[in-house]
């Protein structure tokens, strides 16, 4: 059911619930907007979804881009515009002019990248053309190999140093590195962060591995094998000294918070797609405490067809921020049913109704972070 407030042009939508009606009156309250260039990479990491999935490979048509920013505009409390997604966004040839475009509207911009197409000096531009932050990918210490390593850390840490270097003189950008706990690196996370302090990182977001090959299950270190107190202890010390971290969970916890949709975000695919997260944005596989599970993407529809504000404002985007803000959900993970259930073998349903389903997600239970700008 839908009603339009005639008096105050507002819309309501009324859900039903067990006890009675919910009324929601959706708002333009979009925070944080995520763009996704192009989906290649110059790199093949096991550790990626991309490795795993059979999505095509694309990239955003400049004049799609221009629409999506025409649309953003609508949005009185948007601020931020991240080009991130699951690709290495640098590839685009028009990365420059993008982040330049959405400078100049006013918004603060992000890229999220492994740092190793662009050499330094490309890098610096992207500064000049108005970029507010990186977010770097690194992994493991450059004296250390791991058998699902990420990228070359050594290289990574050598632009960052620059970069820091070379932002005493403008006061930016802002840098951020996020990290991906294996069993392979979590005993030298203190010693990484220790050396990413020393480049001058202003934000380091770590977070866990999610399993996408049946390969990686044994490698997390959130399923009790692993006793990560002596290491979050000594971490927790580290980030009281000038660093901010942003630690997620180590164990499986009762509490639930989407910091995605806190953050009032949503992320634009390359083909014009809008999905509620990362984790609806492509199809693959995962592994939930080596149970596999099949997550689908999900649209709310395309920008193509329609304004981004009409689909954040629809009855059914608005249900599921709404669902998903209250935790109106099942807790799928640890539920006594879930090696028999059929509802968790993928994201598609769950069995209060809600499509898709937010029940077996690990992003819910801090146990995976966004490289959210906050």
């Amino acid at each position: 059911m839908v009603e339009n407030l005639k008096d105050s042009g507002e819309v309501k939508y009324v859900f039903p619930g067990y006890d009675g009606d919910f009324v929601v009156k959706p708002k333009l309250d979009l925070r944080v907007l995520f763009i996704e260039p192009t989906t290649r990479c110059n790199l093949k990491c096991e550790v990626c979804f991309k490795q795993h999935w059979m999505d095509q490979e694309g990239e955003m048509e400049w004049g799609l881009f221009e629409k999506i920013l025409k649309d953003a505009a609508k949005f009185p409390r948007l601020e931020t515009i991240v080009f991130g997604g699951i690709g290495e966004p640098t590839l685009h040839p028009r990365i420059n002019e993008m982040i330049e475009r959405a400078s100049k509207m006013g918004f603060k911009t992000y890229v999220t990248t492994n740092g190793l197409f662009f050499d330094i000096p490309e890098l610096l531009e992207l500064v000049e053309k108005g970029l507010t932050g990186f977010y770097f990918s690194v992994d493991y210490m450059p004296t250390s190999e791991t058998p699902i390593q990420h990228v070359s850390a050594g290289l990574v840490l050598e632009r960052i140093k620059y970069i820091a270097t070379w932002r005493e003189k403008l006061g930016k950008p802002f840098i951020g590195v996020q990290v991906v706990v294996t069993k392979y690196n979590y005993k030298n996370l203190p010693g990484l962060v220790r050396v990413l302090k020393n480049h001058g990182v202003d934000e380091i977001v770590i977070s866990n591995l999610i399993p996408v090959h049946h390969s990686l299950r044994d490698a997390i270190v959130y399923d009790g094998s692993v006793n990560m107190e002596p290491v979050v202890e000594e971490l927790e010390k580290l980030a009281s000294r000038g660093v901010r971290l942003r630690l997620s969970l180590f164990s499986l916890k009762t509490e639930r918070r989407c910091l995605f949709d806190e953050a009032r975000a949503t992320i634009v695919r390359w083909d014009g797609e809008v999905s509620p997260c990362y984790r609806f944005l492509h199809s693959y596989k995962e592994y939930v405490f080596g149970r596999e599970k099949q997550v689908n993407h999900y649209s709310f529809g395309n920008v193509k067809n329609k304004g981004l504000d009409e689909i954040w404002m629809s009855r059914e985007y608005t249900r599921f921020r709404f669902v998903t803000r209250n935790y109106f959900y099942p807790s799928c993970t640890d539920c006594w049913l879930k090696e028999s259930c059929d509802f968790v073998r993928s994201s598609d349903a769950d069995c209060w109704a809600n499509q898709p389903s937010c029940g077996d997600c690990l992003w819910a239970r801090n146990l995976i972070q966004c490289p959210i700008p906050v």
